[in-house]
């Protein structure tokens, strides 16, 4: 009887527990709403920049703890790509490429609007992939790498503080 007891008072401890888990991870009570300003580009890789600013703006709309307001946001995200590059990393016997490395890095900020201080300060991320080219066009590996990266700064924008 004893230890039917100590088993019910463990299970409802475990429950109370699980009811206070929120959702909202570790995002600041005051920042219900955000802005995702055009990303920014420093290489010659065309349309970067707004195909990350979709991307990472499509991935908080999917997570829901915040909404989307470029009118008066509580946070705003930006960024930069600065280095976006192809490496041949293997070859065959007949020295054709076998291997591709595609690398992208982006500097990420997110400011508080309403005090200007920042939760992420001009952090650079990055991200690659290996690629085949006999297996995957280079613009099949390209929006896979941008969409890792994408994922990222979103990951890192709401919940890595």
């Amino acid at each position: 009887m004893v230890t039917r007891a100590y088993s019910l008072a463990a299970l409802l401890m475990a429950l109370a527990v699980g009811c206070a888990y929120s959702f909202r991870g570790s995002l600041p009570d005051s920042i219900q709403s955000v802005r995702v300003r055009q990303f920014r580009s420093t290489v010659t890789e065309y349309g970067l920049e707004q195909e990350i600013t979709a991307l990472v703006t499509d991935a908080i709309v999917r997570d829901g703890r915040l909404s989307i307001d470029n009118e008066s946001p509580d946070a705003n995200i930006e960024g930069t790509v600065n280095y976006f590059g192809r490496t041949a990393v293997s070859y065959t016997g007949s020295e054709e490429v076998e291997q591709y490395r595609l690398e992208i890095r982006v500097t990420v900020s997110m400011d508080s609007a309403g005090d200007n201080e920042y939760i992420i300060s001009d952090e650079t991320l990055s991200e690659w992939i290996l690629y085949d080219p006999a297996a995957e066009t280079y613009e099949a590996a390209r929006d896979r790498v941008v969409e890792k990266i994408s994922a990222q700064i979103a990951r890192r924008c709401l919940s890595g503080w």
